[in-house]
């Protein structure tokens, strides 16, 4: 945020030195514009040989010549700068990725929904996943998403939803860090290693309604952890339920 600040206060300061480099090339103009016309003015009232003079006054505007150039060179170099570096800051915007609670996340592979209606669950995962689901007295107990045999991560790999109704068992000791986003507050736990598996889990606390939910990843390696972490908190950012 900081940088951003300092950045568009140097593209205000470079803007006012070509607005001033732009009125310094208009007051050349008028110099020389206004010395041509003294000159003439001068010899029409004193009869000086114009021939005489002539060379004086060439040679000045050639100074004012000289001197226009590299006010209108150093207009140009700012100029370029000034598009130089906004072309770079769009292109920075551009190829940032986008965050969920400082969290990179991939969007592009969550083409699939999935929807329940006992408490309007609703939840975003990827192309050439299943899932299967439960439910308990006919409201909705978890759901888990697996890859298929298609897909490009490991089959062992999983994303499990699952649903707390007794609110009171939640302990925010079990977890790391926590924000809110969307009406509801999040609490994550840093990934934990059991052997080769790794595991991370995200608990929504949803305040008054009548569920929390937990999202839960497991990765069977390091690898497929790492490169499947910005598709899960993208899945985790896409959750809703009726809260």
């Amino acid at each position: 945020m900081m940088s951003d600040i300092i950045e568009k206060n140097n593209l205000a300061i470079r803007k006012l030195r070509y607005e001033w480099y732009r009125f310094l090339r208009k007051s050349f103009y008028y110099s020389i514009i206004s010395h041509i016309a003294f000159v003439i003015l001068i010899q029409i009232l004193t009869g000086i040989n114009f021939n005489s003079s002539r060379r004086i006054y060439i040679r000045e505007i050639k100074q004012i010549q000289l001197e226009l150039r590299e006010v209108e060179k150093e207009e140009t170099e700012i100029i370029n700068e000034t598009i130089t570096t906004t072309s770079k800051d769009t292109l920075l915007r551009k190829i940032e990725k986008p965050t969920f609670a400082g969290f990179e996340i991939d969007t592009t592979e969550i083409v699939n929904r999935y929807e329940e209606n006992t408490l309007n669950v609703s939840i975003l995962f990827p192309i050439n996943w299943i899932y299967y689901d439960n439910k308990v007295k006919d409201i909705i107990d978890g759901v888990i998403f697996i890859p298929t045999e298609n897909s490009q991560y490991d089959r062992r790999l999983s994303v499990m939803i699952q649903v707390n109704t007794n609110k009171r068992l939640f302990n925010t000791a079990q977890y790391d860090s926590s924000f809110s986003y969307n009406k509801v507050t999040y609490y994550i736990t840093k990934p934990r290693k059991i052997l080769e598996e790794i595991t991370q889990i995200v608990y929504i606390r949803t305040g008054a309604f009548k569920a929390d939910f937990i999202i839960k990843l497991t990765s069977p390696n390091e690898a497929e952890f790492q490169k499947f972490k910005p598709v899960f908190f993208a899945m985790v950012r896409s959750f809703s339920a009726g809260y």
